[in-house]
């Protein structure tokens, strides 16, 4: 017996008849004519179109589910998704069973499509961006955990552009994302915060938007994110997190531009933390990245300074990455600018030499002006026999 043809290597997608005539002919008295006679339902012999709805019966239909999370590519189904999500939020959870997975559903299915930036383009329109952020701000005080991890991811992805920078700033996800760095119930709610505000701070006007000199900016978040940052460093505590320590780094690191910044920071206790965290070789780099910042205001100089920093940049200086090195030379060269620390960074000479030599331009400029900077300070300006530092060799060269 033939099988069907849909089962054999050679397909019949033609107009022409197939090759074996597996299925009745409509000049038969089969059930397709209903033994009428043979000119009812001949419009033409074998028409594709007949072929392939009797080969390839359309399912059975269903009823339609308007909370079923489909994927939705363009800025009409992003915001059809949107819509579904205020529905669920407007209706409790006895008017819909399982509310909770619904909800993670269509969230992730939110998601999926801001991959592309171009979606991202599309959906921070003004009609929908005044839509979708209030909405993804109710979503953040969710019951569920998973819910509001996924609406701070979707956060994150709206963040690619300056008007989802900004109307997330102006809606107060800020506030609502500073408070779950510390969420009791899970750590990747705080993960997902932490790197939304990471993509938040990546831009100029991000920055400004959160502690600016214009509303909606506050600059009490940075206060919040040091502690946060404290807690989630603890070894053991409630909100303990390590995956944490690295993202809110950067995210000082962005923030600390100004002087009132910095000294929230100092505030909080900060520094001590920097140095406790560089001794260890926990996290360098963007410890450093903060550190740096942290030194562009006198008073960060002189509070690394008096916490004992150049002890911990002694050896950083000659760590094997390069990034650590350049970066170790750029906060003695910041940190060298006060008269103290010009005193204090004499025993980093010899680690600042060595980078002389190095071929990477960044990395020798520092050094370079880190030895400048040391050697202009008015004690050291003498001739060598006459007030040569004790214990410093090699001072001549200079």
């Amino acid at each position: 017996e033939m099988e069907h043809h849909a089962l054999q290597a050679v397909h019949n997608e033609v107009i022409a008849p197939p090759r074996a005539g597996h299925l009745p002919s409509y000049k038969d008295k089969s059930v397709e004519t209903g033994f009428q006679p043979a000119c009812v339902g001949m419009r033409t012999l074998h028409v594709a179109s007949d072929q392939l709805q009797s080969r390839y019966p359309y399912p059975e239909p269903t009823h339609f589910d308007f909370t079923e999370p489909t994927v939705g590519f363009g800025r009409k189904n992003v915001m059809k998704t949107a819509d579904v999500l205020r529905i669920l939020l407007e209706k409790g959870a006895d008017d819909i069973p399982q509310d909770s997975e619904v909800k993670r559903a269509n969230v992730t299915m939110l998601l999926e499509p801001l991959l592309d930036t171009m979606v991202v383009g599309d959906t921070t329109i003004n009609a929908n961006i005044e839509i979708l952020i209030p909405l993804l701000k109710d979503l953040l005080s969710d019951a569920d955990p998973v819910v509001r991890k996924r609406s701070a991811d979707v956060l994150a992805r709206m963040s690619s552009l300056h008007q989802g920078r900004q109307s997330i700033c102006e809606a107060g996800c800020v506030d609502a994302l500073a408070t779950f760095l510390e969420d009791q119930e899970s750590a990747d709610v705080r993960i997902a915060a932490g790197r939304a505000l990471l993509a938040l701070t990546q831009s100029v006007d991000g920055r400004e938007s959160i502690v600016g000199d214009q509303p909606p900016a506050d600059r009490n978040v940075i206060t919040r994110i040091v502690t946060a940052l404290l807690r989630a460093a603890e070894r053991s505590g409630p909100v303990a997190t390590p995956e944490l320590v690295e993202p809110l780094l950067e995210v000082l690191a962005n923030l600390l531009q100004t002087d009132e910044c910095i000294q929230l920071a100092l505030d909080s206790n900060l520094v001590p933390f920097l140095v406790h965290t560089l001794r260890r070789r926990n996290h360098p780099t963007p410890a450093m990245k903060c550190l740096v910042s942290v030194c562009g205001s006198p008073a960060g100089k002189r509070a690394a300074i008096e916490g004992g920093m150049l002890a911990a940049l002694c050896g950083l200086l000659a760590s094997k990455d390069a990034g650590e090195r350049r970066l170790a030379a750029r906060s003695v060269l910041l940190i060298a600018a006060d008269e103290e620390g010009k005193r204090k960074s004499i025993v980093l000479v010899p680690n600042l030499v060595q980078q002389l030599y190095e071929e990477d331009h960044d990395m020798y400029m520092n050094a370079l002006l880190a030895v400048r900077s040391v050697r202009c300070r008015p004690a050291l300006a003498c001739s060598p026999l006459e007030g040569r530092p004790p214990g410093v060799g090699g001072w001549e060269m200079f």
